[in-house]
């Protein structure tokens, strides 16, 4: 699978690193976004209240971020040879970053999926639009949905990754989801920025 030169120290159970690899061309789409959220440095996002109990660890299926129209289902994510992160191949694929807590777990999970591409937009083309506030629901193999409320939106350079804020623990249980996004390399045919929806357990029904 292709990489967005987001790296995990092998090993490392909730520490990542990053690594600006060339690789970045196939995960980041081939179009220009005008994206929303400013580019800015690995600063805390900020953090909700989570008000439902961390549930047991439990596959997740699909999600549906309602407020943008986003929805589907998902797929288990590992890592490449070379440590990095892997993503989905099918750009209207997302992806569960399955070497870390899933969603509801304690702990930071983690969705990744891709903005677009040559063929036209991604899953999460409209990523950008979300508001601290609306909701992310992840429906699990076990049965239970965990409802969580997005309480940042950020976008960082690649090369300013703040692997910790995403992959690391922040708290009780927390979903980060993640695309490309940001002013578009049309030499490389990549994004520079990656945005970021930090999120917090808010119920599990």
């Amino acid at each position: 699978m292709s990489t967005w030169g987001i790296r995990r120290t092998p090993g490392a159970a909730l520490v990542a690193a990053v690594a600006v690899i060339a690789a970045l061309v196939a995960g980041c789409g081939s179009s220009a976004d005008t994206s929303s959220p400013s580019t800015t440095t690995a600063a805390v996002p900020a953090t909700g209240v989570q008000t439902a109990a961390s549930i047991s660890r439990s596959t997740p299926v699909s999600f549906d971020i309602a407020s943008i129209k986003a929805s589907g289902s998902l797929i288990s994510l590992g890592r490449n040879t070379d440590g990095s992160v892997q993503v989905p191949a099918d750009y209207q694929q997302a992806g569960w970053y399955q070497q870390g807590p899933a969603p509801g777990e304690q702990g930071s999970a983690v969705i990744l999926g891709h903005v677009d591409s040559y063929k036209g937009t991604g899953i999460f083309f409209s990523l950008k639009k979300v508001k601290p506030g609306d909701m992310i629901d992840v429906a699990r193999a076990d049965g239970k949905t965990a409802h969580f409320k997005v309480t940042d939106v950020r976008m960082y350079l690649k090369s300013q990754f703040p692997d910790q804020l995403v992959f690391g623990p922040r708290g009780g249980a927390t979903l980060q989801v993640v695309t490309c996004g940001g002013d578009f390399d049309q030499s490389a045919k990549s994004y520079l920025s990656n945005v970021v929806v930090f999120s917090s357990l808010d119920s599990v029904t």
